[in-house]
C-alpha cells in the first residue's frame, strides 16, 4: 500500500508541475484556485507540498486530508487529520474529519486497528466536538463491526454524565439502545424502538407550537424519526423542514438533507413518481448540487448525468439496454439513433461534468456518447486520459477496497474498456486501420467475451464476415451473449444455425478449460484468522478444530438481498456434500445483523445449516468488504479462493470446481 501511495504522489507531482518550488502563501493560494477550478488532484498535491514545507500549517494539513478523503486515500487522510489536531486540538470539524477518515480506512483496509483507534480517541473527540452527529454515527458503526458496542456505550455514558440535556447525545444514545437490543433474542429491538418513538412523540407535542425550538432538538426529532432509525418518514420530513429553517441550524441539517434528497431522487428515478418526474428529478438535482460537502456535490453531478441519460433513453423507442450502450451487437458506428442537437448537447454537458468531478471510472459514460455519435474526438481524448490514469495508478478511479490480484484484475479490465472506447471513437473519426489494429491486439492479448466481440464487429465493418463468425463463436464460448451475432453472421455467408452450434461445441471445451485455469489460478494463499463463534443452537465452532477439512465460509447480512437469494442454492450444496466429512459449510451473520432477523430468515426458509454470529469483528479480520462473500479454506486453514456476490448461473459447478481443486492439492 505504501509503495502504491508513493507512486501516486510522484504521478501527482507531475500534475502539479512540481508545485513545491513555490513560496508557501503562493502555493496555498494556487491550491485554493485549483479547487475552484475542480482540479482536485493538483490541489491535493499542492497542499501536500505545503504541509511538507511547513509542518505547523494546520490549514494545509486539513485541506490535504479533505482531498485525500475525497480520493479514498483514507489512511493518508487520517494521518493528516491527526497532525492538524496536534496543532489545533479544539477544531471541531477536524475531529469529525479524523473520525470519518479512520472509519473508512478501517472499512477499505479491513483493519480493525482503525476502528479500535476511533474508540480510543472518541472521548477527546467528544470533548472538543460534541455537536457533530456524523462522528457519533461513525463511532457506533465501527464499534458494531468490532463487536464492541458495550465499550462505545461506556464512552457515551461518561460523556453524558455532564451533558444530560445534550439532544445530539440523546439521539446517539437512542440509536445505541436499538443496536444493543438487536443483539438480544426475541423482539427486544422493536420494544426499544416503540419506547423511543413514544419519547419523540412527547417531545414533538411540546415543540409543535413553539416557534423558538433550538436546532439540536429539531435535529433529534428529524433524525429520530428518520428512515435509518424509526422509519417514520413523514414525521422526519416535517421536522427536517423546520430544522433547515432554524437560524441556529449550522451544519446539523446537512447530512440528513443529503440522504433525504438522495432517497427522493432514487425514488423519483426508479419508482412510480406522480406528475412530471423529469421536473421533479431536475429540482432534486439542483438542490443536491448546493451541498456544502465536495464529495456530496460530486455524487450529485453523477446523479445529474444519470437523470439526463435516463430522460434521453426514455424518449427512444425501443429504449436501448445498458449492454447495447457499452457493447452494441450491430457493426455500425455510431450504432444508435441520432439525437436532436439540443438534447445531444445536454447529454454531453452532463457527461463532461461527471468526468470533471471524477467519480470513478467513466468508461460507460463515454460509451453512451459514442452510441449517439456525440463528439467522438472528445471521447477519444478522455478515453486516452482514462487509460493513462489507470496505468499510473492515480487515485480515485478504482474501488478503494480492492487490493492485490483483485485490484490488478479490475485495473486491467478498465484499461481494456478504455482502449475499446478509443477504437470505437477512432472508427467514428474515420481512422479504421488504427481502430482495427487496436481491437485485434486486445482480442489477442486480453481474451474476454466483449473484447473478442468488439473485434468481430470491426471485421464485419471491413467486410470480413467469415473471420468475424469465428470471433463471435469464440466470444460466445467465453460465456458472452453473442450467439445471436454469430447466427446472423453465419446466415450472411450462407451457413446454418446448426453450423454455428457445431463450431461452438468444438470451442467450448478448450475455452472452459482456459477459464477454469484462470479462475483456479487466482489463489489468495493467506492464513485464515482463528475464530471461536457460537451458532444459532449455541454450539461453538473453532477454526482450529476443522484442521484437515476444506471449509467453505460464507459471510452474509440480514439486509443483503443476494445473500437471502443464495440460501436455497447453498442448501442444495449441503445435500450434495452430505456425508462428506472432509468438507464443512459454515455461514457467518455479520456484526450488525439483528439476531431476531437472522432467526426469522432462517426459520422462513426452513434452513438448518450452522449460522455463526460475528460478535468479534471477524469480517474485518477476513477482509470482507461486501456481502455475500464466500471464502474457501484448504485443509491447512489457508484461504485460497474468494467469491464475492451471488450469480445463479453455474453456482453449484463453480463451488464444486474450487472444492475439487483444494481436494486435489492434498494429493
Amino acid at each position: 500500500m505504501r509503495r502504491y501511495l508513493a507512486f501516486t504522489v510522484v504521478s501527482l507531482m507531475v500534475l502539479a508541475g512540481c508545485a513545491d518550488a513555490r513560496p508557501q502563501a503562493e502555493l496555498m493560494a494556487d491550491a485554493a484556485a485549483d479547487i475552484e477550478a475542480i482540479e482536485l488532484e493538483r490541489a491535493m498535491v499542492r497542499y501536500d507540498s505545503a504541509r511538507t514545507r511547513s509542518p505547523d500549517d494546520a490549514e494545509a494539513h486539513r485541506q490535504y486530508a479533505t482531498l485525500a478523503n475525497y480520493f479514498s486515500l483514507n489512511a493518508e487522510a487520517a494521518q493528516a487529520w491527526e497532525r492538524a489536531l496536534e496543532l489545533e486540538p479544539e477544531h471541531a470539524a477536524a475531529w469529525e474529519g479524523y473520525v470519518h477518515a479512520l472509519r473508512w480506512a478501517g472499512i477499505f483496509e479491513t483493519d480493525r486497528r482503525y476502528g479500535e483507534k476511533i474508540l480510543r480517541v472518541l472521548p477527546e473527540a467528544l470533548r472538543n466536538a460534541p455537536d457533530r452527529p456524523v462522528m457519533y454515527d461513525d463511532a457506533e458503526e465501527a464499534a458494531s463491526d468490532l463487536g464492541q458496542l458495550d465499550a462505545y456505550a461506556a464512552i457515551l455514558a461518561e460523556h453524558g454524565a455532564t451533558r444530560s440535556d445534550d439532544q445530539i447525545l440523546l439521539h446517539a444514545l437512542g440509536s445505541l439502545r436499538i443496536a444493543l437490543a438487536d443483539q438480544e433474542e426475541g423482539d427486544r429491538g422493536q420494544v426499544v424502538k416503540d419506547s423511543i418513538g413514544a419519547a419523540l412523540d412527547a417531545l414533538a407535542a411540546e415543540a409543535e407550537g413553539d416557534p423558538n425550538v433550538p436546532a439540536p432538538l429539531l435535529y433529534r426529532l428529524a433524525a429520530g424519526y428518520d428512515f435509518r432509525l424509526l422509519r417514520r418518514e413523514d414525521d422526519a420530513d416535517r421536522w427536517l423542514e423546520r430544522l433547515e429553517a432554524a437560524p441556529d441550524r449550522g451544519h446539523l441539517a446537512d447530512d440528513l438533507r443529503y440522504w433525504d434528497l438522495a432517497i427522493d431522487w432514487q425514488d423519483a428515478l426508479y419508482g412510480d413518481a406522480e406528475g412530471d418526474r423529469w421536473d421533479e428529478l431536475s429540482r432534486l438535482v439542483a438542490e443536491g448540487l448546493k451541498s456544502p460537502q465536495r464529495s456530496e456535490r460530486a455524487a450529485w453531478f453523477v446523479r445529474r448525468y444519470a437523470t439526463v441519460q435516463a430522460e434521453v433513453m426514455a424518449s427512444l423507442d425501443p429504449e436501448p439496454s445498458s449492454s447495447e450502450l457499452n457493447y452494441p451487437r450491430v457493426p455500425a458506428e455510431p450504432p444508435g439513433p441520432m439525437l436532436d442537437p439540443e438534447v445531444a448537447e445536454s447529454l454531453f454537458t452532463a457527461a463532461m461534468d461527471e468526468i470533471r468531478w471524477q467519480d470513478g471510472v467513466y468508461g460507460s459514460t463515454l460509451a453512451t456518447l459514442l452510441y449517439f455519435g456525440i463528439q467522438p474526438e472528445v471521447v477519444l481524448e478522455k478515453a486516452v486520459a482514462l487509460e493513462e490514469a489507470l496505468r499510473a495508478h492515480r487515485p480515485g478511479y478504482l474501488y478503494p477496497g480492492s487490493r492485490g490480484q483483485e485490484r490488478e484484475t479490475s485495473r486491467r479490465s478498465f484499461i481494456d474498456q478504455a482502449r475499446v472506447i478509443q477504437a470505437r471513437a477512432r472508427t467514428q473519426l474515420g481512422e479504421i486501420e488504427a481502430a482495427g489494429a487496436l481491437l485485434e491486439e486486445l482480442a489477442t492479448e486480453s481474451r474476454r467475451s466483449w473484447t473478442l466481440a468488439e473485434y468481430g464487429r470491426h471485421l464485419l465493418r471491413e467486410d470480413r464476415p467469415a473471420e468475424a463468425l469465428d470471433v463471435f463463436v469464440e466470444a460466445t464460448a467465453f460465456r458472452g451473449w453473442y450467439r445471436g451475432a454469430a447466427v446472423e453472421t453465419a446466415a450472411a455467408i450462407g451457413l446454418s444455425e446448426e453450423a454455428v452450434e457445431e463450431r461452438l461445441a468444438a470451442r467450448r471445451p478448450p475455452v472452459e478449460r482456459e477459464l477454469e485455469l484462470r479462475e483456479l489460478g487466482r489463489r489468495i494463499e493467506r492464513e485464515a484468522p482463528e475464530f471461536a463463534l457460537a451458532d444459532q443452537t449455541g454450539v461453538e465452532w473453532r477454526l482450529s478444530d476443522l484442521e484437515g477439512k476444506i471449509v467453505v465460509l460464507k459471510f452474509w447480512a440480514t439486509w443483503c438481498g443476494p445473500c437471502i437469494e443464495e440460501f436455497p442454492h447453498f442448501v442444495e450444496l449441503l445435500k450434495t456434500y452430505e456425508g462428506d466429512d472432509k468438507v464443512v459449510f459454515l455461514t457467518v451473520a455479520t456484526a450488525g445483523s439483528p439476531r431476531e432477523q437472522v432467526a426469522e430468515q432462517i426459520e422462513e426458509g426452513g434452513f438448518t445449516f450452522p449460522v455463526l454470529f460475528d460478535e468479534q469483528g471477524l469480517a474485518l479480520d477476513y477482509e470482507i468488504l461486501g456481502y455475500p462473500t464466500t471464502l474457501y479454506l484448504d485443509q491447512e486453514g489457508i484461504i485460497q479462493f474468494k467469491r464475492e456476490g451471488f450469480e445463479e448461473s453455474g453456482y453449484e459447478a463453480g463451488v464444486a470446481r474450487r472444492i475439487d481443486a483444494l481436494r486435489a492439492d492434498a494429493f
